[in-house]
């Protein structure tokens, strides 16, 4: 059997062949499918990275040969059998999880972005450990992937994306992409965008609407499911195939661009402040907009409905008498923080270590 942990070309470590004929035992399963269940949950939440959490389980390597292997046409029995359980943890996850989240977002944001920030400032020391002795290049390119981020969140508007089906596809295409990427959080950059609450809200409804047998809305949300899961799989394919290629080839300058691109995106995750999109208000009930509303130092009509709280809560939000910043919001940010960090950072210590050569 090849040892991939003496790969000479810098690639990523696995401990299983994807080559190997034989079936996965039991244990290997179960760390499987949790590592797609882990993966799942990550591009839920923005700013957490689905590449990092199977990165830190020690099964990114095989990930990214088993795209490949299929992509190319080599339909192999491990290869399959080894998507196949990550991608049924990962889709059992998205579809218990994702209205929890949304609801998370919507009624502690400060408390759900700092935990954010932490997480993903967690997967930062694999990637600078990997990178010792640090040379010109690497700087560069870890400088260059920073500046990309900075560049990405001044360039935000919030709203000048449109949301339609074209963007559902780019939703899925960059969404993907960004998941198979160590440190890089599809979710991120589906907030960025303006669509995350667009996609995220859709695989909820798609949930709601299998239970009740309700065809209508089962129809609205596959007809942004759909173009969202065509990209993906597009996004998947195409980019698994680039990492595999450049992290072989140029190892370093690659990891240290990833590394930027992470420490860059916790800049748009800063916990204070922030309003709730469109599509996260339009989901409350009238009691929640109202305790929202007052929570937030806000004030509304008695009787109001919800649509005239959310028009009142969007044009009030940056006049409105209330500070965040006060020293429980910013202890419990910084608590939250830490946490993230300490949690994502001993992930990643359980893994395989990101190895660039020489």
């Amino acid at each position: 059997m090849p040892n991939r942990d003496a790969n000479p070309t810098g690639g990523i470590p696995s401990t299983v062949d994807v080559d190997d004929p034989t079936d996965m035992p039991p244990p290997r399963t179960i760390k499987t499918v949790t590592g797609g269940v882990l993966m799942g949950i990550a591009n839920l939440i923005p700013g957490v990275s689905g590449g990092t959490m199977i990165l830190a389980m020690g099964l990114y390597t095989e990930f990214i040969d088993s795209v490949a292997d299929l992509t190319a046409f080599r339909f192999r029995r491990r290869p399959i059998l080894f998507l196949a359980k990550v991608g049924i943890g990962a889709i059992a996850s998205i579809l218990l999880l994702a209205g929890v989240i949304l609801d998370l977002l919507f009624h502690y944001p400060i408390a759900m972005y700092a935990l954010f920030i932490g997480m993903t400032l967690g997967g930062a020391p694999l990637l600078a450990k990997s990178l010792k002795p640090v040379r010109l290049d690497v700087i560069v390119a870890t400088i260059a992937g920073f500046g990309l981020m900075i560049a990405v969140v001044m360039l935000k508007t919030g709203g000048g994306l449109p949301h339609n089906t074209g963007m559902d596809l780019v939703s899925g295409v960059v969404g993907s992409t960004t998941m198979v990427l160590p440190g890089i959080s599809g979710s991120y950059m589906l907030l960025v965008m303006d669509q995350y609450d667009r996609v995220i809200g859709a695989v909820h409804d798609l949930k709601q609407a299998l239970q009740t047998q309700d065809m209508d809305a089962l129809k609205s949300a596959l007809w942004i499911v759909i173009p969202v899961g065509i990209g993906a799989v597009a996004g998947i394919v195409a980019l698994s195939n680039l990492l595999k290629y450049l992290l072989h080839r140029r190892p370093r300058v690659t990891v240290g661009l990833l590394l930027g691109v992470l420490l860059g995106s916790v800049v748009g995750l800063w916990p204070f402040g922030k309003i709730p999109s469109n599509d996260a208000l339009e989901k409350r009930s009238t009691e929640e907009l109202v305790q929202f509303a007052e929570s937030s130092g806000i004030s509304i009509e008695a009787g109001a409905s919800a649509e005239a709280i959310v028009l009142e809560i969007r044009d009030q939000w940056a006049d409105r008498a209330y500070d965040d910043m006060t020293p429980a919001n910013i202890l419990l940010a910084g608590v939250l923080i830490a946490a993230g960090f300490l949690l994502t950072f001993w992930l990643s210590s359980r893994g395989t270590e990101l190895r660039t050569g020489n």
